[in-house]
């Protein structure tokens, strides 16, 4: 099945009856943890459900960025479109007891009993199941595929990163414009230098990722005091569980594996995942029985907020909010698309 390539989006985005919604608080047991969170139900029949994942970090229920509860404003404009969803308070944070996750693949069981409450729900019984994800939660949203293929019918992946995260860790640390003072000889000896810390992270080596640290701060040019000053936040963060599993996973293979519809946008001034090297990857590596279709979002940026007189891609705290043209992307997809 080809894949619907759209750059700039080309999805007719159609005006649709808003809905009411009503709101429920859950509690979805899973392994050690509690976790918390809201269902939000539109009025009448559901037209589809979804679990919301978040990105990296500790986050609560609404993934507040800026200032701006992401999620819970996702949330609200899928169910004016007839969509429900639930988001939950990742364990450790917020309402949600158990320990906080070390990285990405602990998430993974915490979503799989989300998703499986959801799909017990007697008045969502009709409606496709899936998951919507931002960023390394698509990650997530790609392994949980695997384990609930039976229940799932679609994935919307948002702000995706498509390569290895040894390769984007290293692209976005090494960028030539972070060092400005430096020449193109020295850009190519700084990006070696990240390289050789990101392959000590992987490896679990807290020595060699100490020793690799001293050398790149060295390359840039950092002062002893400077580098003394910044040695141990940085060295405890790269030789973390969180940075050696995440730069050590390959996320495209996982994608390969998916065979429903997915629906992966892109803003087009994200920085973090930018779409002229994550899209290629999901148009080589989709599954052939998968309807793929991409859109990017000329104006939005990786987090799809926008500030009142701010240029795309500029955060100001407690002046953000969800780009309308998100949920609309989502809501037109859900109508137009076709779930087995």
């Amino acid at each position: 099945m080809r894949p619907a390539f759209l750059l700039p989006v080309l999805i007719a985005l159609l005006p649709v009856a808003a809905h009411a919604q009503t709101r429920e608080a859950v509690r979805v047991p899973s392994g050690d943890a509690v976790l918390a969170g809201e269902l939000v139900l539109p009025d009448g029949p559901a037209r589809a459900a979804v679990v919301l994942v978040q990105g990296a970090g500790p986050h609560g229920r609404d993934q507040t960025i800026s200032g701006a509860p992401m999620f819970r404003e996702l949330a609200d404009g899928l169910a004016a479109r007839g969509v429900a969803s639930v988001r939950i308070d990742n364990a450790g944070v917020g309402e949600s007891t158990g320990e906080r996750v070390q990285h990405f693949r602990q998430r993974e069981p915490h979503i799989m009993a989300v998703l499986d409450m959801l799909a017990a729900r007697p008045e969502l019984s009709a409606a496709p199941l899936g998951l919507v994800a931002h960023s390394e939660g698509t990650m997530v949203a790609a392994d949980v595929w695997a384990e609930r293929d039976e229940a799932l019918d679609f994935l919307v992946l948002l702000g995706a990163p498509g390569r290895q995260g040894r390769v984007v860790w290293v692209d976005q640390q090494s960028n030539p414009e972070r060092f400005p003072e430096h020449g193109p000889e020295d850009h190519a000896r700084i990006r070696a230098a990240f390289d050789r810390v990101a392959e000590a992270s992987i490896a679990g080596e807290r020595a060699a990722v100490e020793a690799a640290t001293d050398a790149l701060f060295r390359t840039i040019g950092l002062a002893d005091e400077e580098i003394a000053e910044l040695t141990p936040d940085f060295v405890a963060r790269m030789a973390s569980p969180e940075m050696q599993v995440f730069l050590g996973h390959d996320p495209a293979p996982a994608f390969g594996r998916v065979s429903d519809p997915v629906l992966a946008v892109w803003g087009g001034f994200d920085p973090l995942t930018a779409p002229a090297l994550n899209v290629p990857v999901f148009l080589d590596h989709h599954h052939s029985a998968s309807r793929l279709t991409i859109v990017v979002l000329p104006d939005e940026e990786h987090f799809f907020l926008r500030g009142e007189g701010l240029a795309p891609g500029k955060h100001a705290f407690g002046k953000m909010s969800l780009s309308p043209r998100l949920v609309e992307t989502i809501a037109d997809w859900l109508t137009h698309e076709t779930f087995d």
